[in-house]
Protein backbone atom coordinates (compact mmCIF):
# COMPACT_ATOMS: atom_id res chain seq x y z
CA UNK A 1 0.00 0.00 0.00
CA UNK A 2 0.96 3.29 -0.93
CA UNK A 3 0.83 5.84 2.58
CA UNK A 4 -0.40 9.22 1.40
CA UNK A 5 -1.37 12.17 2.99
CA UNK A 6 -3.71 14.22 1.41
CA UNK A 7 -3.97 18.32 2.32
CA UNK A 8 -7.50 19.68 2.00
CA UNK A 9 -8.26 23.46 3.17
CA UNK A 10 -11.88 23.54 4.01
CA UNK A 11 -14.00 22.46 6.44
CA UNK A 12 -17.32 21.95 3.90
CA UNK A 13 -17.79 18.89 1.28
CA UNK A 14 -17.88 20.57 -1.61
CA UNK A 15 -17.30 18.77 -5.02
CA UNK A 16 -13.22 18.71 -4.41
CA UNK A 17 -13.80 16.95 -1.28
CA UNK A 18 -16.41 14.56 -3.11
CA UNK A 19 -14.02 13.73 -5.49
CA UNK A 20 -11.30 12.70 -3.25
CA UNK A 21 -13.44 10.93 -0.99
CA UNK A 22 -14.85 8.85 -4.23
CA UNK A 23 -11.12 8.13 -4.82
CA UNK A 24 -10.21 6.68 -1.59
CA UNK A 25 -13.66 4.56 -1.78
CA UNK A 26 -12.14 3.06 -4.79
CA UNK A 27 -8.33 1.94 -3.46
CA UNK A 28 -9.05 0.76 -0.06
CA UNK A 29 -6.33 -2.15 -1.26
CA UNK A 30 -3.81 0.33 -2.54
CA UNK A 31 -3.68 3.69 -0.71
CA UNK A 32 -3.25 4.44 3.19
CA UNK A 33 -4.76 8.02 3.55
CA UNK A 34 -4.18 10.24 6.17
CA UNK A 35 -6.16 13.66 5.62
CA UNK A 36 -5.02 16.63 6.86
CA UNK A 37 -8.00 19.36 6.90
CA UNK A 38 -9.76 20.90 9.35
CA UNK A 39 -11.11 18.89 12.82
CA UNK A 40 -14.58 20.32 12.79
CA UNK A 41 -17.07 20.12 9.61
CA UNK A 42 -19.10 18.50 7.60
CA UNK A 43 -15.66 17.13 5.94
CA UNK A 44 -14.23 15.47 9.06
CA UNK A 45 -17.34 13.78 10.06
CA UNK A 46 -17.62 12.44 7.02
CA UNK A 47 -13.64 11.05 7.12
CA UNK A 48 -14.64 9.45 10.81
CA UNK A 49 -18.01 7.93 9.56
CA UNK A 50 -15.72 6.25 6.51
CA UNK A 51 -12.77 5.38 9.10
CA UNK A 52 -10.18 7.53 7.27
CA UNK A 53 -7.87 8.80 9.31
CA UNK A 54 -6.76 12.76 9.94
CA UNK A 55 -5.05 15.03 11.38
CA UNK A 56 -5.62 18.55 12.17
CA UNK A 57 -4.18 21.64 9.48
CA UNK A 58 -5.68 24.96 9.76
CA UNK A 59 -4.79 28.06 7.23
CA UNK A 60 -7.39 29.99 9.41
CA UNK A 61 -7.72 31.32 12.86
CA UNK A 62 -10.71 31.29 15.41
CA UNK A 63 -11.92 34.34 13.46
CA UNK A 64 -11.96 33.54 10.19
CA UNK A 65 -8.55 35.16 9.31
CA UNK A 66 -5.73 33.60 7.54
CA UNK A 67 -2.93 32.64 9.59
CA UNK A 68 0.51 33.58 9.23
CA UNK A 69 2.09 31.59 6.11
CA UNK A 70 5.45 31.40 8.05
CA UNK A 71 3.63 29.78 11.11
CA UNK A 72 1.93 27.35 8.37
CA UNK A 73 4.51 26.09 6.68
CA UNK A 74 6.30 25.29 9.74
CA UNK A 75 3.26 23.25 11.31
CA UNK A 76 2.19 21.24 8.06
CA UNK A 77 6.39 20.60 7.53
CA UNK A 78 6.28 19.00 11.09
CA UNK A 79 3.11 17.12 11.07
CA UNK A 80 4.31 15.45 7.37
CA UNK A 81 7.67 14.64 9.06
CA UNK A 82 5.67 12.72 11.93
CA UNK A 83 3.57 11.34 9.75
CA UNK A 84 6.00 9.56 7.51
CA UNK A 85 3.79 9.16 4.06
CA UNK A 86 5.19 8.29 1.14
CA UNK A 87 3.72 11.22 -1.04
CA UNK A 88 1.46 14.09 -0.09
CA UNK A 89 -1.07 15.19 -2.62
CA UNK A 90 -3.02 19.06 -1.93
CA UNK A 91 -6.62 18.57 -2.81
CA UNK A 92 -6.59 22.26 -3.79
CA UNK A 93 -4.87 25.02 -5.51
CA UNK A 94 -4.67 26.84 -2.43
CA UNK A 95 -3.00 23.74 -0.58
CA UNK A 96 -0.82 23.02 -3.44
CA UNK A 97 0.65 26.55 -3.15
CA UNK A 98 1.31 25.72 0.45
CA UNK A 99 2.56 22.51 -0.16
CA UNK A 100 4.70 24.25 -2.95
CA UNK A 101 6.73 26.18 -0.29
CA UNK A 102 7.86 23.38 1.32
CA UNK A 103 8.39 20.77 -1.27
CA UNK A 104 12.09 21.14 -1.27
CA UNK A 105 12.12 20.36 2.15
CA UNK A 106 10.48 17.05 1.69
CA UNK A 107 12.09 14.37 0.49
CA UNK A 108 9.21 12.93 -1.30
CA UNK A 109 6.67 13.11 -4.26
CA UNK A 110 4.47 16.32 -4.00
CA UNK A 111 1.21 16.65 -5.72
CA UNK A 112 -1.19 19.54 -6.37
CA UNK A 113 -4.68 19.03 -7.33
CA UNK A 114 -6.06 22.21 -9.03
CA UNK A 115 -9.83 22.15 -9.19
CA UNK A 116 -10.05 26.32 -10.28
CA UNK A 117 -9.96 28.19 -13.27
CA UNK A 118 -8.41 31.61 -12.12
CA UNK A 119 -5.60 34.38 -13.39
CA UNK A 120 -2.82 34.01 -10.56
CA UNK A 121 0.28 35.81 -10.13
CA UNK A 122 3.55 34.85 -11.15
CA UNK A 123 4.36 33.71 -7.41
CA UNK A 124 1.63 31.29 -7.69
CA UNK A 125 2.50 29.63 -10.98
CA UNK A 126 6.38 29.73 -8.95
CA UNK A 127 4.88 27.86 -5.91
CA UNK A 128 2.90 25.29 -8.00
CA UNK A 129 6.47 24.81 -9.88
CA UNK A 130 8.30 23.42 -7.29
CA UNK A 131 5.41 20.52 -6.85
CA UNK A 132 6.56 16.88 -8.76
CA UNK A 133 3.11 16.98 -10.89
CA UNK A 134 0.30 19.16 -10.88
CA UNK A 135 -3.07 17.43 -11.74
CA UNK A 136 -5.72 19.55 -13.81
CA UNK A 137 -9.34 17.98 -13.49
CA UNK A 138 -10.00 19.17 -17.56
CA UNK A 139 -8.05 20.33 -20.34
CA UNK A 140 -9.20 23.77 -20.26
CA UNK A 141 -8.20 23.88 -16.16
CA UNK A 142 -4.47 22.71 -17.59
CA UNK A 143 -4.34 25.10 -20.10
CA UNK A 144 -5.65 28.17 -17.93
CA UNK A 145 -2.24 27.08 -15.72
CA UNK A 146 -0.09 26.85 -18.76
CA UNK A 147 -0.69 29.50 -20.73
CA UNK A 148 0.30 31.52 -17.20
CA UNK A 149 3.90 30.11 -17.39
CA UNK A 150 3.64 26.36 -15.46
CA UNK A 151 5.55 24.16 -17.80
CA UNK A 152 3.36 21.99 -19.54
CA UNK A 153 5.18 18.81 -18.94
CA UNK A 154 4.79 19.48 -15.16
CA UNK A 155 0.95 19.32 -15.45
CA UNK A 156 -1.39 16.70 -16.62
CA UNK A 157 -4.90 16.25 -17.04
CA UNK A 158 -7.01 13.75 -15.03
CA UNK A 159 -10.90 13.72 -15.52
CA UNK A 160 -12.47 13.40 -11.89
CA UNK A 161 -14.12 9.87 -11.81
CA UNK A 162 -18.08 8.84 -11.08
CA UNK A 163 -19.95 5.80 -10.71
CA UNK A 164 -22.86 4.92 -13.73
CA UNK A 165 -25.79 4.77 -11.81
CA UNK A 166 -29.59 3.79 -12.44
CA UNK A 167 -32.06 6.09 -11.20
CA UNK A 168 -34.31 3.40 -9.59
CA UNK A 169 -31.15 2.30 -8.10
CA UNK A 170 -30.67 5.63 -6.64
CA UNK A 171 -31.04 7.15 -2.57
CA UNK A 172 -34.35 8.96 -3.21
CA UNK A 173 -37.66 9.07 -2.35
CA UNK A 174 -40.72 9.25 -4.72
CA UNK A 175 -41.05 12.23 -6.61
CA UNK A 176 -43.22 14.06 -4.50
CA UNK A 177 -41.04 15.05 -1.76
CA UNK A 178 -39.28 17.76 -2.53
CA UNK A 179 -42.52 18.83 -4.04
CA UNK A 180 -44.48 18.19 -1.15
CA UNK A 181 -41.63 20.36 1.16
CA UNK A 182 -42.19 23.18 -1.19
CA UNK A 183 -45.85 22.95 -1.16
CA UNK A 184 -46.05 22.46 -4.92
CA UNK A 185 -47.96 20.45 -7.45
CA UNK A 186 -46.87 17.87 -9.63
CA UNK A 187 -47.51 20.36 -12.47
CA UNK A 188 -44.95 22.81 -11.56
CA UNK A 189 -41.52 22.15 -13.49
CA UNK A 190 -38.91 22.27 -11.00
CA UNK A 191 -35.40 23.88 -12.23
CA UNK A 192 -33.02 22.75 -9.82
CA UNK A 193 -29.42 24.32 -9.17
CA UNK A 194 -26.45 23.20 -6.83
CA UNK A 195 -23.73 25.35 -5.62
CA UNK A 196 -22.50 27.79 -3.53
CA UNK A 197 -24.41 31.06 -3.11
CA UNK A 198 -21.83 33.24 -4.89
CA UNK A 199 -21.97 35.77 -7.60
CA UNK A 200 -19.52 33.79 -9.59
CA UNK A 201 -22.22 30.88 -9.88
CA UNK A 202 -24.48 32.91 -11.70
CA UNK A 203 -28.19 32.19 -10.35
CA UNK A 204 -28.92 36.00 -10.79
CA UNK A 205 -28.80 34.92 -14.60
CA UNK A 206 -31.12 31.86 -13.57
CA UNK A 207 -33.69 34.28 -12.12
CA UNK A 208 -33.46 36.69 -15.04
CA UNK A 209 -34.11 33.49 -17.49
CA UNK A 210 -37.11 32.56 -15.03
CA UNK A 211 -38.53 35.67 -15.48
CA UNK A 212 -38.30 36.04 -19.33
CA UNK A 213 -39.63 32.71 -19.55
CA UNK A 214 -42.66 33.80 -17.54
CA UNK A 215 -43.10 37.07 -19.35
CA UNK A 216 -43.20 35.11 -23.22
CA UNK A 217 -44.98 31.86 -21.78
CA UNK A 218 -47.44 33.00 -19.17
CA UNK A 219 -48.84 29.54 -19.15
CA UNK A 220 -45.78 28.03 -17.43
CA UNK A 221 -45.39 27.85 -13.88
CA UNK A 222 -41.99 27.13 -12.83
CA UNK A 223 -40.30 27.14 -9.61
CA UNK A 224 -36.36 27.15 -8.72
CA UNK A 225 -34.97 25.33 -6.41
CA UNK A 226 -31.25 26.20 -5.40
CA UNK A 227 -29.24 23.75 -3.17
CA UNK A 228 -26.08 25.31 -1.58
CA UNK A 229 -25.33 27.68 0.78
CA UNK A 230 -23.13 30.64 1.57
CA UNK A 231 -19.79 30.17 2.62
CA UNK A 232 -17.84 33.71 1.76
CA UNK A 233 -18.63 36.53 4.72
CA UNK A 234 -17.64 39.36 2.28
CA UNK A 235 -20.34 41.90 2.52
CA UNK A 236 -20.99 41.60 -1.72
CA UNK A 237 -21.35 37.81 -0.55
CA UNK A 238 -24.21 38.67 1.94
CA UNK A 239 -25.88 41.41 0.03
CA UNK A 240 -25.90 38.43 -3.40
CA UNK A 241 -27.76 36.42 -0.96
CA UNK A 242 -29.94 38.86 -0.22
CA UNK A 243 -30.83 40.01 -3.50
CA UNK A 244 -31.96 36.87 -5.05
CA UNK A 245 -33.75 35.57 -1.40
CA UNK A 246 -35.64 39.27 -2.14
CA UNK A 247 -36.60 38.76 -5.82
CA UNK A 248 -38.78 35.25 -4.39
CA UNK A 249 -40.03 37.27 -2.25
CA UNK A 250 -41.04 40.22 -4.48
CA UNK A 251 -41.39 41.00 -8.41
CA UNK A 252 -42.28 38.30 -11.37
CA UNK A 253 -40.66 35.44 -8.87
CA UNK A 254 -42.67 35.66 -6.03
CA UNK A 255 -43.25 32.50 -4.64
CA UNK A 256 -40.83 30.73 -6.84
CA UNK A 257 -37.54 30.65 -5.49
CA UNK A 258 -36.73 28.53 -2.81
CA UNK A 259 -33.17 28.27 -1.28
CA UNK A 260 -33.18 25.06 0.58
CA UNK A 261 -29.81 25.24 2.10
CA UNK A 262 -27.14 22.04 1.67
CA UNK A 263 -29.14 18.88 0.57
CA UNK A 264 -28.27 15.41 1.01
CA UNK A 265 -28.30 12.94 -0.55
CA UNK A 266 -27.77 14.93 -3.85
CA UNK A 267 -29.01 12.05 -5.89
CA UNK A 268 -33.05 12.62 -4.17
CA UNK A 269 -32.41 16.21 -5.40
CA UNK A 270 -31.20 15.27 -8.81
CA UNK A 271 -34.03 12.90 -9.46
CA UNK A 272 -36.80 15.45 -8.12
CA UNK A 273 -35.96 18.33 -10.04
CA UNK A 274 -37.08 18.37 -13.91
CA UNK A 275 -33.52 20.27 -15.11
CA UNK A 276 -30.45 20.89 -13.66
CA UNK A 277 -28.86 24.41 -14.26
CA UNK A 278 -25.47 25.56 -13.62
CA UNK A 279 -25.34 28.92 -14.99
CA UNK A 280 -21.83 29.75 -13.76
CA UNK A 281 -19.20 32.20 -14.79
CA UNK A 282 -16.67 29.81 -14.99
CA UNK A 283 -16.35 26.27 -14.27
CA UNK A 284 -13.74 23.64 -14.31
CA UNK A 285 -15.27 20.33 -14.14
CA UNK A 286 -18.24 20.67 -11.96
CA UNK A 287 -18.93 17.64 -10.13
CA UNK A 288 -22.60 17.90 -10.00
CA UNK A 289 -22.89 18.06 -13.14
CA UNK A 290 -21.26 14.77 -13.75
CA UNK A 291 -23.63 13.43 -10.99
CA UNK A 292 -26.40 14.83 -12.90
CA UNK A 293 -25.41 13.18 -15.88
CA UNK A 294 -24.91 9.77 -14.57
CA UNK A 295 -28.51 9.70 -13.36
CA UNK A 296 -30.28 10.86 -16.11
CA UNK A 297 -31.31 14.73 -15.55
CA UNK A 298 -31.08 17.19 -18.22
CA UNK A 299 -28.94 19.79 -17.85
CA UNK A 300 -28.54 23.13 -19.47
CA UNK A 301 -24.99 25.00 -18.30
CA UNK A 302 -22.62 27.78 -19.24
CA UNK A 303 -20.39 27.21 -22.31
CA UNK A 304 -17.55 27.67 -19.52
CA UNK A 305 -14.33 25.94 -18.49
CA UNK A 306 -14.59 22.33 -18.55
CA UNK A 307 -18.44 21.79 -19.11
CA UNK A 308 -18.33 21.18 -22.89
CA UNK A 309 -15.52 18.29 -22.29
CA UNK A 310 -18.53 17.03 -20.60
CA UNK A 311 -21.13 16.69 -22.65
CA UNK A 312 -19.49 17.56 -26.20
CA UNK A 313 -21.50 18.75 -28.74
CA UNK A 314 -25.51 17.03 -27.72
CA UNK A 315 -25.11 15.85 -24.27
CA UNK A 316 -26.48 19.14 -22.73
CA UNK A 317 -27.90 22.65 -23.41
CA UNK A 318 -24.70 24.72 -23.56
CA UNK A 319 -24.97 28.31 -23.37
CA UNK A 320 -23.44 31.82 -23.36
CA UNK A 321 -22.17 32.70 -20.11
CA UNK A 322 -24.57 35.99 -18.51
CA UNK A 323 -26.96 35.49 -21.47
CA UNK A 324 -30.60 35.03 -19.84
CA UNK A 325 -32.64 34.90 -22.58
CA UNK A 326 -30.10 31.89 -23.97
CA UNK A 327 -30.85 30.06 -21.19
CA UNK A 328 -34.75 30.67 -20.64
CA UNK A 329 -34.58 29.06 -24.91
CA UNK A 330 -33.04 26.17 -23.10
CA UNK A 331 -35.55 25.87 -20.22
CA UNK A 332 -38.32 26.56 -22.84
CA UNK A 333 -37.12 23.44 -24.84
CA UNK A 334 -35.81 21.19 -22.19
CA UNK A 335 -39.05 21.09 -20.15
CA UNK A 336 -41.52 21.20 -23.32
CA UNK A 337 -39.84 18.47 -25.66
CA UNK A 338 -39.75 15.18 -23.90
CA UNK A 339 -37.68 13.50 -26.76
CA UNK A 340 -35.12 16.59 -27.10
CA UNK A 341 -34.61 16.07 -23.54
CA UNK A 342 -33.97 12.12 -24.05
CA UNK A 343 -31.85 12.56 -26.34
CA UNK A 344 -29.82 14.57 -24.42
CA UNK A 345 -29.44 12.65 -21.11
CA UNK A 346 -28.69 9.49 -23.29
CA UNK A 347 -25.39 11.08 -24.91
CA UNK A 348 -24.53 12.55 -21.33
CA UNK A 349 -24.62 9.07 -19.69
CA UNK A 350 -22.30 7.68 -22.31
CA UNK A 351 -19.76 10.24 -22.53
CA UNK A 352 -20.10 9.94 -18.56
CA UNK A 353 -19.52 6.50 -18.56
CA UNK A 354 -16.88 6.54 -21.37
CA UNK A 355 -14.53 9.18 -20.06
CA UNK A 356 -15.06 9.78 -16.28
CA UNK A 357 -15.52 6.28 -15.02
CA UNK A 358 -14.41 5.78 -11.28
CA UNK A 359 -11.98 3.41 -12.65
CA UNK A 360 -10.67 5.62 -15.21
CA UNK A 361 -9.61 8.18 -12.74
CA UNK A 362 -8.23 5.69 -10.50
CA UNK A 363 -5.95 3.64 -12.76
CA UNK A 364 -4.58 7.21 -13.64
CA UNK A 365 -4.08 8.45 -10.55
CA UNK A 366 -2.59 5.29 -9.10
CA UNK A 367 -0.56 5.42 -12.52
CA UNK A 368 0.76 8.55 -11.43
CA UNK A 369 1.98 7.84 -7.94
CA UNK A 370 3.35 4.82 -9.09
CA UNK A 371 5.66 6.20 -11.50
CA UNK A 372 6.79 8.74 -9.47
CA UNK A 373 7.63 6.24 -6.67
CA UNK A 374 9.41 4.00 -8.72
Amino acid sequence: MIRVAYLCEFPSVNGGENSLLSFLASTPEEIEPIVLCPQAGPFAERLRQLGIASEGLHLVDSNGQRRDPELVNAELLAILKSLSPQIVHANSLSMSRVLGRIANKLSIPCFGHLRDILNVSKKVISDLSQLSKCIAVSDATRQCYVEQGLDEQRILRIYNGITSKQPENALASNREGLRARLGLGSSSPLIGGIGQIGLRKGWDVLLDAVEHWLATDPTVDPHVVIAGVRHSNKQESIEYEQVLLQRGKHGPLSGRVHLVGYWTPIDQFLQEIDVLTHPAYQEPLGRVLLEAAALGTPVIATDVGGTPEIFGESGAVLVPKADSRAMAEGLSRVLKEPEFSRCLTKEAASRVQTLFGTERHREAVLDLYRSILN
